[in-house]
C-alpha cells in the first residue's frame, strides 16, 4: 500500500482489505530507494511476492478460469472481480493471484517473462496485456472473492518451468474464441 510502511498480513486480513475494503497493493517488494526521484517502479524493484493475471470484458467466468490453470498445473491463490465487472452483459473482469516462493535471486526480467508466459496460458490475447509489469500497482475491490486456496502451491520462479502454451485444453480453446481483447 502506498503511504504505509511495509506489512506482512495474514491470508485473511489481505483477502478482507483487498477484496471487500478495495485497497491498493504491489505484488513486490521495493527497495528503499525513492520512487518519486527514480520515476520507475522498476529500479525500485526488489522481489516478487505475488503475481496477478488481470481479465477484463472476457466472457468465460474466474472459476473456469481458475479451472483451466489448475489443469495447467498453475493453481491460484486467490481469484476476485474488480470494479469493472458487470458493466459489460455477459462479460467478467477480474484477477487472479499467486504467491511466489520469494527469490532474493531471480531478476526483474525473469519475473517479467514469468507473468508474460503465465498470462499467454489463458490463451493469445485472452489476459490484458498492460498488466504484466511485475511492479505493477494493483486495485483491490469491494465484490469480495470467488476463490481461495490457501493450500495453493507457491509459484518457484526460479525452480519452475517458465509456462509453455503448447498444452491445450478445451477451456483454452474456449477462452481463445471467446475473450475481447482490449484494444491498445
Amino acid at each position: 500500500m502506498i503511504q504505509r510502511p511495509w506489512e506482512s498480513l495474514s491470508d485473511g486480513a489481505f483477502i478482507e482489505l483487498v477484496t471487500k475494503k478495495g485497497c491498493t497493493f504491489y505484488g513486490c517488494l521495493f527497495k528503499g530507494l525513492d520512487l518519486v526521484e527514480l520515476q520507475y517502479q522498476r529500479l525500485c524493484w526488489h522481489t516478487q511476492t505475488l503475481i496477478g493475471v488481470d481479465f477484463d470484458k472476457c466472457q468465460v467466468n474466474p472459476e473456469k478460469m481458475v479451472k483451466l490453470y489448475t489443469e495447467l498445473g498453475y493453481k491460484p491463490w486467490l481469484a476476485y472481480r474488480t470494479f469493472s465487472d458487470g458493466q459489460h452483459l455477459g462479460k467478467s473482469s477480474y484477477r487472479l493471484l499467486w504467491k511466489v516462493d520469494v527469490n532474493l535471486n531471480v531478476s526483474y526480467e525473469t519475473t517479467h517473462g514469468f507473468i508474460k508466459a503465465l498470462a499467454a496460458l489463458a490463451g493469445k490475447g485472452v489476459a490484458d496485456k498492460h498488466s504484466m509489469d511485475p511492479s505493477r500497482m494493483w486495485q483491490g475491490s469491494r465484490k469480495g472473492y470467488v476463490h481461495y486456496d490457501p493450500e495453493a502451491p507457491l509459484l518457484d520462479l526460479r525452480g519452475q518451468p517458465v509456462p509453455k502454451t503448447s498444452k491445450t485444453s478445451d477451456i483454452q480453446n474456449n477462452c481463445e474464441n471467446r475473450c475481447n481483447v482490449r484494444a491498445i
